[in-house]
């Protein structure tokens, strides 16, 4: 996805700084976000050992989580995901935490959106 307004003829007039600096074209750096739902809304002391074990999860797979909160009890949540660095999760990546989430008993549905950008795709 480009940034809104800005054709793909205009991205291949731009040199490889500029692209850089807007994150465009091979620059492009994409999200996705995911949905869980729990079976029963979770208190503070039985949500708190999840996400850490989901943090750490992500961090083995040098990813970073924005999100994921609510006030308790929490029966449902979402969150951001993106790589560490520079660069885009996988849809390996995407594919990975859905199936954490679907792993856990607590959770009775999770699933991920599609990629989108994570500078301009917001709409």
């Amino acid at each position: 996805m480009a940034k809104q307004g800005t054709s793909k003829g205009r991205i291949r007039q731009m040199n490889q700084r500029q692209r850089k600096k807007l994150r465009l074209g091979e620059f492009q750096e994409c999200i996705f976000l995911i949905h869980v739902r729990f079976h029963q809304a979770l208190d503070q002391s039985a949500y708190e050992p999840l996400l850490g074990d989901f943090i750490g999860f992500i961090v083995s797979r040098k990813l970073s989580l924005g999100g994921m909160g609510g006030s308790f009890p929490v029966i449902a949540t979402d969150g951001m995901i993106q790589a560490s660095g520079l660069g885009s999760p996988s849809e390996e990546d995407r594919q990975a935490v859905v199936a954490w989430f679907q792993a856990r008993p607590e959770v009775s549905s999770a699933h991920a959106d599609e990629f989108v950008d994570g500078w301009y795709g917001w709409e």
